[in-house]
């Protein structure tokens, strides 16, 4: 009597094989003479701590040496994390030249050893790539790049590229969809030319960002990392030792993604993007529905003039998230009020259903933004507020909040620890 295992369809067999981590499916060799070798085959290889557990006896590389030495057929998939270190990269360099021929499709590297893997020329030519999702590595792009013709997600971090590696090799997507990229090195002026965008995200440490060209864009998330060049710039300003600073200004680019739905601006980007100006105009987003900003400072008119423009025309919004980070100490220019309530009849926040105010002080331009929005938001339904352990009088301020006036009479305020 022939036993079911042996006579599972291969397709059936195959899926079975690749929801087993690595280890597991070699080991599955044993179990009948058919499913000796099909483990060959799974074009899904995922390399990490749980799919090959680190062994005293033999080395993470000579692990995936053998599988792709064993392997036949087309690999679509191909993931390595970094969970152990390699002696040196030549290994790396192999297992690229064996991805290149065997049709790759997706393709993430993690190393994480301090040193980054300097991306070699055989993976510039993987013309089937769908993802990419590379960290700890080094871009040198070969003059006879081309790109890659069917990428649609690329995921960058703790990279070291060029200026002119990274817009090329972003221009050279032409179906690309979803960009992150985070921690990266050599790159300051970021170009982005990438038609069918939808979806970026940037932080690190960067003078200026160009979305040259990004008109299905629908979810920007943009983090400027600490940098001593920012205060620098200040001073300078105040001093009149810089010169063209209009040519940083990332302001310009904001009319370009006229269908940006999600917007989050944070660490130090708001500072940046009203470096040398006191007031910052926000264009129509009509499609803008989630705004989230972070080290925002209630006592920096700078700040609280780009927040205005940004609720003057943002009439779609449905939710905002602010992560306060008031100080006058550090404002540029230091403001003891939010602003006149006569101007929220000029504000439509009609559609705003959702507020959270996390890490407030709870200063008299916090306290007057809450009850802007509780007397203008007439569909609001949550309003999230959170004081940090240093704001004085908190109950004072609770008090004072749950006595303004509500436009919406489903609106309810939870006060977080």
């Amino acid at each position: 009597m022939e036993d079911r295992i042996s006579t599972l369809p291969s397709n059936i067999i195959e899926v079975v094989l690749m929801r087993l981590p690595i280890a597991d499916a070699v080991r599955t060799s044993i179990l009948s003479s058919r499913w000796r070798y099909q483990w060959c085959s799974i074009p899904h290889l995922i390399f990490n701590n749980k799919s090959v557990p680190l062994s005293v006896h033999l080395k993470v590389e000579k692990v995936v040496d053998q599988v792709l030495l064993l392997h036949s057929g087309p690999i679509h998939k191909f993931a390595f994390d970094g969970y152990a270190d390699l002696d040196d990269f030549s290994a790396v360099d192999r297992w690229m030249v064996f991805l290149s021929r065997n049709d790759i499709k997706e393709l993430s590297l993690k190393f994480g050893q301090g040193t980054l893997y300097r991306i070699p020329s055989a993976l510039y030519s993987c013309q089937a790539m769908v993802f990419l999702d590379l960290h700890d590595c080094e871009f040198k792009l070969p003059r006879n790049f081309n790109g890659f013709g069917c990428l649609t997600d690329l995921i960058l971090e703790n990279i070291s590229i060029s200026d002119d590696d990274f817009s090329s090799v972003v221009s050279k997507c032409p179906l690309l969809k979803r960009l992150i990229f985070m921690d990266f090195y050599g790159c300051c002026h970021l170009k982005l030319n990438a038609p069918r965008l939808q979806e970026l995200v940037v932080e690190g440490v960067f003078d200026d960002i160009h979305l040259e060209n990004t008109p299905e864009l629908a979810t920007l998330s943009v983090g400027l990392e600490d940098d001593e060049e920012l205060d620098n710039d200040d001073e300078d300003l105040e001093t009149g030792d810089i010169e063209d600073l209009d040519q940083c200004y990332f302001t310009k680019c904001l009319s370009n993604i006229p269908k940006i739905e999600n917007l989050e601006l944070q660490h130090n980007f708001l500072d940046f993007m009203t470096r040398g100006h006191a007031f910052v105009r926000f264009p129509t987003y009509s499609c803008l529905k989630k705004v989230f900003l972070s080290c925002f400072n209630f006592e920096d008119l700078k700040h609280v003039l780009a927040l205005q423009s940004l609720l003057e025309n943002t009439p779609a919004l449905q939710k905002l998230e602010i992560e306060a980070d008031s100080d006058d100490s550090i404002a540029t220019i230091p403001t003891t009020s939010f602003f006149d309530k006569k101007q929220c009849p000029d504000i439509n926040l009609h559609q705003l259903r959702t507020v959270r105010l996390i890490e407030l002080l709870g200063v008299r331009p916090e306290v007057e933004f809450i009850e802007f929005i509780l007397a203008c938001a007439s569909a609001l339904e949550t309003l999230v507020i959170k004081l940090e352990g240093e704001a004085i009088e908190e109950v004072k301020v609770y008090k004072e909040i749950m006595r303004f006036r509500r436009a919406s009479s489903r609106a309810e305020i939870e006060i977080l620890d």
